[in-house]
């Protein structure tokens, strides 16, 4: 039974970008009737590309207007994303959603209250910095995707080299924070530091507060740590 539904999923007849912007239209009509968005989706561009240096591990990114030379806000979805079934495409849609919201709301909101509220009302679960499908996005995304058809892509790997770690990104979660910078606000953060992680593992992730302006903090840990630092 597995089989005959797998063989059944039709794939999306166009490209990926197309793919990509078909979910954020959806998405940006679902927020638009309960939401003002800050921007008009015309000035909402997507494409699936790796990304930037210092955020290889992050698996969606939201650019503002101060990055764009059209003036547009620039989201680009990770490859390493998976497209190979329907769940994989429920969760690579919930990805979308999550960066479309970013650039829905004003520029500054990063994951606070505004953007909680909004992926809540999604149906997604989980902490705002990292959102997942949960069973109301399940149930309005999934017709969706299966009228649409899969995503027409194959998960790549990131050709950025992966020797072991030994410092972590400290990522104040308040964008009105002192220490942000345009950079880390376009990515939703306030002051982004690195510590070392034999720091972090002496004083304790969940003891660690933004350098700058005393809030909270996320840590995001590098894919390998090495060896020794495990």
């Amino acid at each position: 039974m597995k089989n005959q539904e797998t063989q059944e999923q039709k794939l999306f007849e166009g490209n990926r970008e197309d793919w990509l912007n078909r979910v954020a239209d959806f998405t940006y009509e679902k927020v638009k009737a309960e939401f003002v968005p800050a921007v008009p989706r015309e000035n909402i561009k997507l494409s699936i590309g790796f990304m930037p240096k210092g955020s290889q591990s992050a698996i969606g990114v939201c650019h503002y207007e101060g990055s764009s030379a059209g003036n547009f806000r620039e989201i680009f979805i990770s490859p390493e994303l998976g497209a190979g079934n329907l769940i994989d495409c429920i969760e690579t849609a919930q990805v979308v959603a999550h960066e479309v919201v970013h650039a829905m709301l004003p520029k500054g909101a990063g994951h606070g209250h505004k953007f909680a509220k909004v992926m809540k009302y999604l149906g997604t679960t989980g902490k705002p910095t990292s959102t997942v499908a949960g069973p109301k996005f399940t149930m309005d995304y999934k017709p969706f995707i299966e009228n649409l058809g899969m995503l027409p892509h194959s998960r790549m790997k990131s050709p950025a080299p992966k020797t072991g770690g030994t410092t972590a990104a400290i990522r104040c979660i308040d964008t009105d924070c002192v220490g942000a910078s345009d950079k880390s606000i376009a990515q939703g953060w306030g002051l982004i530091a690195r510590l070392s992680i034999a720091t972090i593992k002496k004083v304790g992730e969940n003891n660690l507060r933004c350098m700058a302006c005393g809030g909270s903090t996320y840590v995001e840990m590098p894919d390998k740590v090495r060896t020794d630092y495990s």
